[in-house]
């Protein structure tokens, strides 16, 4: 392994198994999930225990496997989409590879904030399994790009289909929704601008800074432009690696819309399993492709709290208030919850898995 890859590989071991932030995130986790569980279930009083099992109880377990398969294939699609851009050059991984990258990023992006952990977490298992330094930024790079774009596009054509569901929104959920809106439409532009339109972005950068030296939030100026200068020109050399590459970008993106897809159709399975009611699928898959394009609007670990209230405001347009709540908690527990779960329990097995290859 070359120097500049062992660091990376030493800094990411740092970052993701270092014991107090690991327990310092997985307390912060469990502190929001019941938040908003709490929050959730304050917004009807005549919910109960009892009455949720009951709704358990009544489910078609068909649907209910249905929404779990649909689980994993949101996992497993993102795998797809990074395997399918390393792969382009040249590496042959096993199929459980491209799993494990996926769950190691779903999993840390839901426990810290801004979803900051996620892609170092993937980047670790890449390299473990010999991937190089350079092919796993770009890899990570074009395949964050790609995840902001599917998003804008199955909101895009959720809107065409179902317009008067965002304006019958309480105000907070359309401002929510519209607030995602705008900071995957800035991500996707400065992605754009950072492979295409460098020196653009440079300009803007040091505008940005220069105003903010002025106003004495910031200082060194320079040497942050230094610094800033010599990023850009890493991911300027990374992306001429996919120049030419148009067919392995867009294999990635479908699997990028079809882990969308998957994550939508968990609750629509839940829906189904519980409801029945074939009429109304549309407008919640609808409903849940504005949740996903509004959950990215706070830098809160796993969206947690704005994602419950954008599902449970849609549910009540579409719902009595006691069935949108049971199903607002069931879909949830089964599309973020025991996905977490899965993830964890995978990755552990893995990084357990390396650190008995390294001893031997």
């Amino acid at each position: 392994m070359k120097v500049e890859e062992k660091q990376i590989d030493d800094q990411m071991t740092l970052s993701i198994i270092s014991s107090r932030k690991k327990y310092l995130w997985a307390f912060l986790f469990l502190l929001l999930a019941l938040g908003s569980v709490f929050a959730i279930v304050g917004t009807n009083k005549s919910f109960s225990l009892f009455s949720f099992f009951a709704f358990l109880k009544e489910a078609n377990p068909l649907f209910l496997i249905l929404a779990i398969l649909s689980m994993l294939g949101f996992i497993v699609s993102e795998g797809c989409a990074l395997t399918t851009i390393t792969k382009s050059f040249g590496y042959k991984h096993k199929k459980s590879n491209g799993f494990f990258y996926s769950a190691a990023d779903i999993y840390f992006s839901a426990i810290t904030p801004s979803a900051s952990g996620g892609q170092p977490a993937s980047a670790y298992f890449m390299l473990k399994d010999g991937v190089s330094g350079p092919i796993v930024t770009v890899t990570l790079f074009y395949n964050l790009m790609l995840y902001s774009i599917s998003i804008l596009i199955i909101s895009f054509f959720a809107f065409l289909i179902f317009p008067s569901l965002y304006f019958e929104l309480h105000l907070v959920s359309k401002l929510l929704i519209g607030f995602g809106f705008l900071v995957q439409f800035l991500l996707i532009a400065l992605f754009y601008c950072l492979l295409y339109q460098d020196k653009l972005l440079f300009s803007i950068c040091r505008f940005v800074l220069t105003i903010l030296s002025k106003a004495h939030f910031i200082s060194n100026v320079s040497e942050k432009l230094t610094k800033l200068n010599k990023v850009m020109e890493k991911y300027q050399e990374n992306a001429k690696l996919l120049k030419g590459k148009k067919k392995v970008l867009l294999k990635a993106l479908f699997f990028n819309l079809l882990q969308r897809s998957c994550q939508i159709s968990v609750v629509i399975f839940v829906f189904l399993a519980t409801q029945g009611s074939i009429d109304k699928v549309v407008p919640i898959w609808t409903m849940q492709s504005f949740v996903i394009l509004g959950a990215y609007c706070v830098p809160i670990p796993g969206a947690m709290g704005v994602t419950d209230y954008l599902m449970l405001d849609g549910f009540k347009l579409l719902l009595n208030s006691d069935i949108a709540v049971n199903l607002e908690l069931l879909a949830r527990a089964m599309s973020f919850y025991i996905c977490i779960f899965v993830c964890g329990f995978a990755i552990l097995g893995k990084y357990l898995s390396i650190k008995r290859s390294s001893k031997k």
